[in-house]
């Protein structure tokens, strides 16, 4: 079955993310659930940019800059994709954006693509969408262009708000993660990208050879020949051909660095941070349901978090003594302290345990899933102060 890591997360955040909308109106994009009301919604592909953006600036990864990408296809009916001498050489898994999330490239025959290691749902609100929204106008700047040209035109808009706590899952294929498969046909074309014209860059596929645990790609273009070769930062774990004509190659990362990964991942999870509409909304877990499984059916516990509004609320006397007119004077003060705070019921975790939200007891406990060769399946809670947590 192999070893998977899954993640339930609960974050705060307010208007994560809107739709096309229409006119000056901006549209939160929404789901309808079971009950018949609408929820907003993040999207998984709002979440990724996200993640990704939040480790490029932790410094924990690199995303691909703009050579490292190509428009495939013609006219109009473009799609950008990886580079191809990326997939070839194995260079594709220094990028966590394609290991960690899969890609298509369609230059190659066969076309090669990478089912996600790391599978992330989208956010749903935990509380319904009443139709909150906000209505906005650049008044400051028109009214300064007022004084120059006589006339005040604003721009007016308005904007769906929601403010909520949202819940989504990732569920990670560690035995995925770091290892690349890429098929090619002998004799075939590639696209290597396009030239300062637009046009696209074609060569065929002459050969391809193993040379001292390296693979070594012979390109044809016209009359030129090329070779590309193996990058020195994978190795080479299968190189077979298939009927004299596919080749099979399987690329990996070393341990050390599959094992990176993962803990980069994780640390960018419990860091995450969107930028949108001149905002920056603060998305790391207040809630995480932390679950480790090795050659065990895994399980997530999304659909089993809800959320309750209640307020605790705590009595007490207070007794106050003074000496006035030589008399002794006794006050007694009933006091009622009320405070509202969410609080989270989990199904099925009677037993789990609970505790402070951390990095390190998070990663310690993933660690488990590397350095154990025995069946494994273990869940933890992991809480932020300002929440509370029953589980049922």
């Amino acid at each position: 079955m192999g070893r998977f890591l899954v993640m339930d997360v609960v974050f705060y955040g307010s208007s994560l993310n809107y739709d096309q909308g229409s006119g000056n109106y901006q549209e939160l994009k929404k789901i309808t659930r079971w009950d018949g009301r609408q929820y907003t919604l993040v999207s998984r592909y709002a979440l990724r940019y996200s993640l990704l953006e939040t480790g490029r600036k932790l410094g924990l990864w690199e995303v691909a800059e703009g050579e490292k990408l190509h428009r495939a296809g013609s006219g109009d009916n473009t799609v950008i994709q990886p580079a191809t001498d990326l997939l070839l050489t194995g260079d594709i898994l220094l990028y966590p954006e394609f290991d960690l999330f899969g890609y298509l490239i369609t230059s190659t025959t066969p076309q090669n693509f990478r089912s996600a290691p790391a599978k992330l749902s989208h956010a749903i609100s935990m509380t319904p969408f009443n139709y909150d929204a906000l209505f906005n106008a650049n008044l400051g700047m028109a009214n300064r262009i007022r004084k120059v040209y006589g006339e005040m035109k604003p721009n007016p808009f308005t904007a769906e708000e929601h403010e909520t706590f949202y819940l989504y899952s990732l569920v990670i294929d560690l035995d995925e993660v770091g290892k690349l498969d890429v098929f090619l046909t002998l004799g075939s074309d590639i696209t290597l990208g396009r030239d300062e014209n637009g046009k696209e860059i074609k060569a065929k596929i002459e050969d391809v050879v193993s040379e001292g645990n390296r693979v070594k790609f012979i390109l044809k273009d016209g009359k030129s020949k090329e070779e590309l070769v193996q990058s020195e930062k994978v190795t080479l774990d299968t190189f077979e051909k298939i009927n004299n004509k596919l080749v099979h190659i399987r690329y990996s990362l070393s341990p050390e660095e599959q094992r990176k990964r993962i803990e980069n991942l994780i640390k960018g999870v419990l860091s995450l941070k969107r930028s949108i509409k001149g905002r920056e909304e603060d998305l790391r877990p207040r809630l995480l349901v932390l679950g480790i499984y090795k050659d065990k059916p895994y399980q997530t516990f999304k659909d089993k978090i809800q959320l309750v509004d209640e307020y605790t609320e705590e009595e007490y006397d207070e007794i106050e003594r003074e000496t006035k007119d030589g008399k002794e004077v006794i006050r007694v003060k009933h006091r009622i302290s009320k405070s509202r705070k969410p609080v989270f019921t989990i199904s099925g975790l009677q037993e789990a345990e609970i505790k402070e939200l951390s990095e390190s007891e998070v990663l310690g406990l993933v660690n488990k899933l590397f350095d154990t060769e025995d069946k494994l399946e273990e869940v933890k809670v992991f809480k932020d102060t300002s929440v509370e947590v029953r589980p049922k």
